[in-house]
């Protein structure tokens, strides 16, 4: 965009040269001669501040042409301060293809002006207005760029606050399903305690009072229907049970420690507002509970330890299975440090994965954060270790 108090200042300032440059040519100025200026300089003007449309300005500029020709052969004066007032309003006022056709116009009326003048004035004058218009054409043409980015800027940044709301639209809308899930999740489960649970205890109820009510008069039919009821019972308990395994799938108990770690992880970023980044590899096996513990006890002292000593704001944990084991790493952009002394939370950390037959390690450096390694091996190959070991007693 164009510094309007600067290009006003100009203005005023060629306006001046221009008189200036009368003055000192000599001429004896005339009541005609100082209208004229006086008409000059007021077309100048209005056509700069107060005309709109672009018709109006095209017949200012050219009456303003033949006011320079006429005034340059009249009154005298520099042709080139003519020239370059010219110039920069045609730049600044004209667009395109306009602007191009009133440039032509103004090198050429500075040729035919300059006709009977020496070479050296020729030469001076031409060299001048061209550097000065091709300046106001570098001048435009990286204010049009600046007018681009700032339009490409502004479109980025709508499409930005739409986007920021579309995602916050989707998380309301996650939210809401996630509700209604549950709802729904609550309602089947109503239905399946309402269906066995309830039968069986209805069942149950009305089994003891008839007990209650022969027990005394008929103490071998109560100990008959005492059988019938224990035998209901059982099948009653074996029907909760099959529901429950129905409504915890198998995988949730496979998979049950990585959960909890993500339940872990989810409420510390609430929390905290630290990013915390979980992956894994496709291929998963199921973790006993004494590996769930210990890698859920680890990731909690980690976290802890990475926001409280290092500062960090990003923590990245990684747990990679393969055939034979688990290798879980947890990584921060903390402080680090240089020499570390084990505390009493390494030092548990250690103490937790040796136990159950890992292996513990980290790394850390100043400036490059803590790394922390754990490598525990696979449920079934720990069955066979165990199992290798008794057969060697025997």
């Amino acid at each position: 965009m164009w510094n309007k108090t600067l290009l006003i200042f100009i203005r005023y300032f060629l306006i001046l040269m221009m008189i200036i440059g009368i003055i000192i040519n000599g001429t004896t100025l005339t009541p005609a001669m100082i209208i004229f200026i006086f008409v000059f300089i007021t077309n100048n003007q209005i056509r700069f501040f107060s005309l709109d449309r672009m018709w109006l300005k095209i017949i200012s500029f050219m009456i303003e042409i033949l006011f320079i020709a006429i005034a340059y052969k009249w009154i005298g004066g520099y042709l080139i301060i003519y020239l370059i007032l010219s110039a920069m309003d045609s730049n600044l006022v004209l667009k395109k293809p306009v602007k191009h056709i009133f440039n032509i116009a103004i090198i050429l009326q500075a040729i035919l002006l300059s006709s009977n003048e020496s070479l050296e004035f020729k030469f001076i004058n031409m060299a001048v207005l061209i550097v000065i218009i091709a300046t106001l054409y570098l001048i435009q043409d990286e204010s049009d760029r600046k007018i681009e980015a700032q339009k490409l800027y502004d479109k980025l940044r709508i499409s930005e606050e739409k986007l920021m709301s579309a995602n916050k639209e989707l998380e309301i809308y996650a939210s809401s399903i996630e509700e209604l899930t549950l709802l729904r999740e609550r309602n089947r489960l109503s239905r399946e305690i309402h269906d066995s649970v309830g039968h069986s205890l209805s069942t149950m109820v009305v089994q003891l009072g008839a007990i209650e009510r022969i027990i005394e008069n008929n103490p071998k039919g109560a100990k008959e229907v005492t059988k019938e009821l224990r035998k209901f019972t059982q099948n009653s308990l074996k029907e909760v049970r099959t529901a429950v395994r129905e409504i915890k799938p198998k995988k949730f108990e496979d998979y049950q420690g990585i959960l909890i770690i993500e339940e872990l992880i989810k409420n510390f970023k609430k929390l905290t507002g630290v990013d915390v980044r979980l992956s894994f590899t496709k291929q998963k096996w199921p973790l006993s509970s004494d590996q769930s513990f210990v890698i859920y006890r680890i990731v909690q002292e980690f976290l802890a330890n990475s926001v409280r000593h290092g500062k960090a704001t990003l923590i990245q944990i990684f747990m990679a299975f393969n055939d034979c084991e688990l290798a879980v790493t947890l990584k921060d952009n903390g402080t680090g440090s240089d020499c570390v002394l084990e505390g009493v939370g390494l030092k548990g950390m250690r103490e937790r994965v040796t136990e159950i037959g890992g292996v513990f390690s980290y790394t850390t450096k100043l400036g490059e954060g803590f790394l922390v390694k754990i490598e525990l091996d696979k449920v079934e190959k720990l069955k066979i270790y165990s199992q290798e070991g008794t057969y060697g007693q025997d």
